[in-house]
């Protein structure tokens, strides 16, 4: 016979067996639905990010034009012949300048839209879609249109300078290399500012108005409203445009191909067209490889940079 007081004994043991079971059953329930859900995005990330890395990378060491059966293994050649090129260090200089550009003109297009849409009384929907509606065309159609603006003969912007006076200002934007990265850099932000903008808009109506009430009760101006409120609560979201801005400064490809080809000369070939052009132009597969795997590492080190030194003014 087993007391009262053995059987409650008993009953909690297998209660509390039971109970670890069902725990255990559920974690690892929730663990094989949580890889079935993430399944389909690993599979699709090791096939089309980590396979093509490896390949590029394997590809980096032999001397290969893209058709020819046969690969001469070179070791450490491609690299060093891709690091001492000047044509290499000219394009990261570009791509540099590019970036700057971008930041100023599309970033800082951006927020001063966003500030004007925010403060806007009526028409804001319409006025944002207007604003937007360049960023949802193909770089293509951006680039041909815009190339048709440039056009030394018939351009409209060369017709508004004649029509004001500044004939001597007129020139052949796209022709000359003084002026061709500027003119293709000035298309390309017109495209994405709407972009940030919608970023930063959604990052103002977050402010809390109490602030800015605060702030005119105190006599403040509405410069002095935008330094001192708007722009240190846009920290965030000025952090995650710039990074934006960054791959869109490597992604400029499509902008410059569709006007300009890298043209005249050099002068706007951008990294990313300086490895196109050795890989489908000149038959170098193997050093634009290399040059792709050198970017990509330059990329991390400078967001690692960049992180850490937001995390540090983050903390400051």
């Amino acid at each position: 016979m087993i007391s009262t007081a053995e059987g409650t004994d008993l009953e909690r043991s297998i209660s509390k067996n039971q109970g670890g079971h069902t725990r255990k059953f559920r974690r690892t329930s929730s663990w094989t639905l949580s890889a079935l859900f993430l399944a389909p995005s690993a599979v699709f990330i090791v096939l089309f990010l980590f396979l093509p890395v490896a390949e590029a990378f394997r590809l980096s060491f032999f001397d290969w034009n893209g058709l020819s059966a046969t690969m001469n293994f070179v070791g450490l050649e491609t690299f060093i012949d891709t690091w001492t090129d000047l044509r290499l260090l000219s394009s990261l200089w570009l791509t540099v300048v590019w970036w700057v550009l971008h930041v100023v003109l599309a970033i800082g297009g951006g927020l001063f839209l966003a500030v004007l849409l925010a403060n806007l009384r009526w028409g804001r929907g319409l006025f944002r879609t207007l604003t937007f509606l360049p960023h949802v065309l193909s770089l293509s159609v951006v680039g041909v249109i815009w190339a048709q603006l440039y056009d030394p003969g018939i351009g409209v912007l060369n017709q508004v300078l004649n029509g004001v006076g500044l004939s001597a200002l007129t020139r052949a934007w796209l022709g000359d290399p003084q002026t061709a990265l500027v003119a293709v850099a000035v298309t390309s932000a017109w495209q994405a500012f709407g972009f940030y903008m919608v970023i930063y808009l959604a990052a103002i109506q977050n402010i809390d108005p109490g602030l800015y009430e605060a702030a005119r009760v105190d006599g403040a101006s509405a410069i002095q409203q935008f330094r001192h409120i708007t722009l240190p609560s846009l920290h965030n979201a000025t952090t995650v445009v710039l990074i934006l801005g960054f791959i869109s400064a490597l992604k400029g490809f499509g902008s410059v191909w569709a006007m300009t080809q890298g043209g005249p000369g050099t002068s706007t070939e951008l990294i990313s067209v300086y490895l196109y052009r050795q890989a489908f132009q000149y038959g170098e597969v193997s050093r634009a490889a290399a040059g792709g795997l050198t970017l990509g590492f330059l990329v991390i080190i400078l967001t690692v940079l960049f992180n850490r030194w937001r995390d540090r003014r983050s903390e400051a």
